[in-house]
């Protein structure tokens, strides 16, 4: 501050801020003289500093301010920057926390067994991890948009080169898409060749915002190795149970011709163990281990109802050993009613219904009916042969179910009633089958 006043005259100093000459510094001052000057230099100097103006200063244009209020602009200005400084600081040290945090995230995305990529909102490639580069063997290519992902090769399973616009993080980040999934056949950098599954999905930040987008990448070579040999075993044991069933056929068919069985009874057995080589050959050719509700009917009634049945219910795939039962059930009630049935008439027509119900507790049950209209009355035959075991005993058995035959006026009336099995599948979203 000593350049803010300057020799006016003898014993005389001129204060360039206020305009003011008041006495030098050595001269006779009044108590406290020479300090008020200072403090209103001071103050004159602050004021300019806070409100940053930029004034040409003349004599006699700052006014005059007191000891008390120069002090209080003083302890105004201290606090001031104390609040900046230590804005300044929290800045700092956020700043050094988000590095940590980028240090540790990238730390953590080299030890996790997947590969990772994460991308900004206009799809460049910011990041990738170790095991991405172990997977592909090449560096991460960090491509600069969405437009440029066809530098990524791979192919789908029928051969075609997966498009740019088709990978997961560019369907999540131009296409907006919450959750997406593709497995592709990549191509790694040494020109060798494996299944990778892709999932993407958004990046977010704390507040909610789309950020960017992510996406895990699994090797499931290994996986769809498996499942080419599970798929080549299967069509192994489908050709020979097949075989085999012709074999029984054959035996069966010779020794009653032998024995002077009835044309008709070898008939009928054959048509039965026709149904259950179909039932087996449908699981075998569909997912093996389950098999739809609606599936099962289809295969059995269409070909001995046609059109004359209707069918309604949700989509529930039984665990084979039910769908195999329930099979041969519907095969036995369809033949029942071609013959003394529903089905015997011109006008006789069947409804097969099923729906799940809730039981005690948490468990559920499914609910089965097969309903005969406008056929003779059903009368209850005396003897029980093997027809009346499959659609009742031996349901009972294999689903743990009960099993009701009601014989109206119009037909027979079949009602299971089993507890839904845990490994059921069941998608009450999929819209009813309700096909005539």
């Amino acid at each position: 501050m000593a350049r803010a006043w300057r020799r006016h005259a003898p014993g005389k100093c001129y204060n360039m801020f206020t305009g003011k000459i008041l006495p030098a510094k050595g001269s006779a001052l009044r108590p406290g003289g020479f300090a008020v000057f200072v403090a209103e230099s001071l103050a004159s100097a602050v004021q300019i500093v806070l409100t940053g103006s930029q004034a040409i200063f003349r004599r006699g244009t700052m006014p005059h301010r007191s000891a008390e209020e120069l002090r209080q602009e003083i302890a105004k200005l201290q606090t001031e920057l104390t609040l900046v400084t230590a804005a300044r600081e929290q800045d700092a040290e956020a700043a050094r926390e988000a590095a940590r945090r980028v240090t540790q995230l990238e730390a953590a995305l080299d030890v996790v067994p997947v590969g990772v990529l994460f991308a900004d909102l206009d799809g460049r490639i910011l990041l990738g991890n170790k095991q991405m580069e172990a997977m592909t063997r090449h560096k991460v290519r960090h491509s600069g948009n969405v437009e440029s992902y066809g530098e990524w090769i791979a192919y789908h399973r029928d051969g075609r080169r997966v498009a740019a616009h088709e990978y997961p993080l560019s369907r999540v980040v131009r296409d907006g898409e919450t959750h997406a999934e593709l497995e592709v056949h990549y191509e790694r950098g040494d020109g060798t060749r494996f299944w990778m599954h892709i999932i993407g999905e958004p990046v977010t930040d704390r507040s909610g915002n789309k950020i960017g987008a992510a996406i895990a990448a699994v090797d499931v070579d290994s996986r769809q190795q498996l499942l080419a040999r599970q798929r080549m075993l299967i069509a192994e044991l489908d050709h020979r149970v097949k075989n085999a069933f012709s074999v029984v056929k054959s035996i069966v068919s010779q020794s009653l011709r032998t024995a002077g069985v009835p044309t008709g009874l070898r008939e009928t057995l054959d048509h039965r163990l026709d149904a259950y080589a179909k039932a087996h050959a449908r699981l075998v050719g569909a997912k093996w281990d389950h098999e739809s509700i609606a599936a099962i009917a289809g295969n059995i009634m269409t070909a001995i109802a046609g059109d004359r049945i209707r069918v309604d219910g949700p989509d529930v795939q039984l665990p084979s050993r039910q769908a195999i039962a329930l099979s041969m059930a519907l095969y036995e009630l369809g033949t029942n009613a071609v013959k003394y049935g529903a089905l015997s008439t011109s006008h006789g027509r069947i409804e097969l219904r099923w729906r799940i119900d809730e039981a005690d507790g948490n468990s559920r049950e499914l609910i089965v009916e097969w309903l005969e209209r406008g056929g003779p009355p059903a009368v209850e035959s005396a003897k029980k042969g093997f027809g009346s075991f499959v659609v009742k005993r031996a349901m009972e058995a294999e689903t743990g179910g009960r099993v009701q035959l009601v014989y109206g006026d119009e037909g027979l009336d079949w009602h299971l009633k089993m507890p839904l099995p845990a490994e059921t599948h069941v998608d009450e979203n999929v819209p009813r089958t309700d096909n005539e």
